[in-house]
């Protein structure tokens, strides 16, 4: 369930294993770009007009994204083969997004988090202080192609499995601090590297396969499979490093510093037999050549020299600004909060007032070197209009900076989640009245539910959307329940259904296999006047009065064939019981009678026969 198609920059995956339901984002990043075409790319470099020679400092910062629309992912999906035509596709509902800057050789991975909108924007930053890596990177960024410059994004999402043959059991402080023990933090693994640490994690025991079989060893395979793919979205981060022998950088991943005292110690896979939702990730990654494909890239307005008076080194000053420029209609007021030494200043954006900010306080020096300390701390708050999942602010936490601007990703403290529930296009409302659904969402770290809702479906009201913010939006997990309400004379049982879901809450009416009998009346309508049959099919084992029931009504105007469909908890139970009546035409009975009790294990009865 993990595979991906790649179609024309556009990434499919399955998003459900029993319907062609596939969600699709960009395969990989590209660059913001100005309305005359100019990428939001720059290496600002820092000089004193008087010490033309000497180099401060140089900052390259880059605005990169992930666009994909409707359209193009219809286009892709339509040019691949292995993409069926009704395929229905969905754009990748994201629960975290983050971006890793990487420049092999100059700097290590710098990640942040991304905005989790359509376009998943993210704003980075780098600084760079030796003056040999300034004049070396300045000569390669002339030419986007020799530039080592790499941004690599990985997005979590919730991806629905079929029900599982095993689960896997682990500690996850065990399996981090075999990741640690065996692999550490500083080198560049690919997928066959953490494939077969999924294998030894499994071979020594680390991590334990639990079947209903008594062989678990023919479930290997798919086991390392699976753990491959919560290794990658737990404890690795995607990312370009130089390797030896190779022209250019080369995709892979590092292990993540993480801490693990707070992550829940649950089963890494779902429960036997049960449909789950699981994390997954996919990772977009791209060289800087292919980020500014297709841009008016111009090495003279990318790179640009900032000289210095002397008066600058008496003030600290920054600018600040909203990453997203125009604020959600749901957000009331953004409050900043910057801090160098004892000089603390607010600022604050609303609608109508989001222009950047500008912090200015004295330079503070160190006492011992002489030279100025560039770190500036700083917070935001975002406050909301209404209570959302009861979280009317949100805090972004300490944070800071060495740079002249920082950029206030609001999108990274919280996350919009949009629930649609709907009754799938065939959903048979003649087998029940109604589906009750309930929403519920719960903090991975805090016990009991935090938002509930629910939602009534009916043949009238067959879509309900449900839109909620959360802070902290990684740390969630998502669970509904449909109650579904048999129809009268349905032979289709009352059932609650709970199971772990994403924002796409689909309701089908098919619970269980169908038990079918087709009743055709091919009757002399000269001697006969009606027909009726009760059909009732003895589902239960354990209960011999538990039948489910559905009445018919055979008339010469009302003639066809008809279908009975009745939920079939046990597969060898067959035998339907019918009870008719026959009415006939005034003097037409005869020796004929007027009342037939039998039972079928055929998939079909003609009650012309039964006279």
């Amino acid at each position: 369930m993990n595979n991906q198609i790649i179609v024309q920059n556009i990434c499919f995956i399955r998003a459900d294993p029993d319907r062609p339901v596939y969600f699709y984002c960009a395969a990989a990043p590209g660059i913001m770009v100005t309305r005359d075409d100019q990428p939001a790319v720059q290496l600002q470099i820092f000089r004193n007009s008087s010490e033309p020679a000497t180099v401060y400092y140089a900052s390259l910062s880059l605005q990169t994204l992930l666009v994909s629309s409707p359209e193009a992912a219809r286009a892709a999906a339509d040019a691949s083969t292995d993409i069926p035509r009704d395929a229905v596709l969905l754009p990748l509902q994201a629960i975290s997004c983050s971006a890793t800057l990487n420049i092999p050789g100059f700097i290590t991975g710098l990640t942040s988090k991304t905005a989790l909108n359509d376009q998943q924007n993210c704003y980075l930053l780098a600084r760079l202080g030796p003056q040999d890596n300034i004049a070396l990177l300045t000569s390669l960024m002339a030419k986007p192609e020799t530039a080592p410059v790499t941004v690599s994004y990985k997005i979590d999402y919730l991806q629905q499995l079929p029900p599982a043959t095993f689960e896997l059991e682990a500690s996850w402080d065990k399996v981090y601090e075999f990741l640690q023990e065996s692999m550490g933090f500083n080198l560049l693994f690919f997928s066959v590297d953490i494939e077969n640490t999924s294998s030894r994690l499994i071979t020594d025991k680390i991590v334990t396969i639990k079947v209903r079989d008594t062989d678990p060893d023919k479930h290997i395979a798919q086991a390392g499979a699976e753990l491959t793919q919560i290794l990658l979205s737990e404890f690795f981060t995607p990312v370009f490093a130089d390797v030896p022998a190779q022209p250019r950088p080369q995709a892979g991943f590092y292990l993540q510093r993480v801490s693990v005292k707070d992550i829940e110690q649950r089963r890494l896979s779902g429960k036997l037999s049960e449909t789950t939702v699981v994390k997954r990730s996919v990772y977009p990654q791209a060289l800087f050549s292919e980020l500014v494909k297709g841009t008016d890239y111009q090495a003279g307005r990318v790179i640009t020299e900032t000289d210095l008076q002397d008066d600058f080194f008496a003030s600290r000053n920054v600018q600040i600004n909203l990453l997203t420029p125009e604020l959600d209609s749901n957000i009331q007021l953004v409050m900043a909060r910057l801090r160098y030494g004892d000089n603390v200043q607010q600022y604050a954006f609303r609608k109508g007032d989001v222009l950047p900010k500008h912090f200015k306080a004295p330079s503070i020096t160190d006492p011992k070197t002489g030279k100025m300390l560039w770190p500036v701390g700083y917070d935001f708050i975002v406050y909301f209009n209404k209570p959302f999942g009861s979280v009317t602010s949100v805090s972004s936490g300490d944070l800071q900076t060495e740079l002249d601007d920082i950029y206030l990703d609001l999108d990274s403290v919280y996350a919009r989640y949009d629930f649609l529930i709907r009754a799938a296009s065939q959903f048979n409302w003649n087998w029940y009245q109604s589906v009750l659904v309930t929403v519920r969402c719960r903090h991975r770290l805090l016990p009991g539910p935090i938002v509930s809702k629910i939602f009534q479906i009916t043949p009238t009201s067959r879509e309900e959307d449900y839109p909620v913010t959360l802070p902290d939006p990684d740390l969630y997990l998502f669970d509904v329940s449909k109650e579904y309400s048999s129809e009268v004379n349905s032979p289709h049982l009352s059932a609650v259904i709970e199971e772990p879901t994403s924002q796409d809450i689909s309701l089908f009416s098919s619970l269980y296999h169908q038990r079918v009998l087709t009743l055709s009346a091919n009757m002399d309508w000269q001697e006969v006047e009606k027909v009726i049959v009760s059909v009732s099919y003895p589902y239960s084992p354990t209960d011999e009065n538990a039948c489910l029931q559905q009445v018919f009504q055979f008339t010469e105007k009302d003639a066809a064939i008809q279908r009975f469909s009745a939920d079939q908890p046990d597969p060898a139970r067959l035998t339907v019981n019918l009870d008719i009546w026959f009415t006939y035409q005034d003097g037409k009975g005869g020796d004929h009678p007027e009342y037939v009790q039998t039972a079928t294990v055929q998939d079909s009865i003609n009650i012309a026969n039964l006279i």
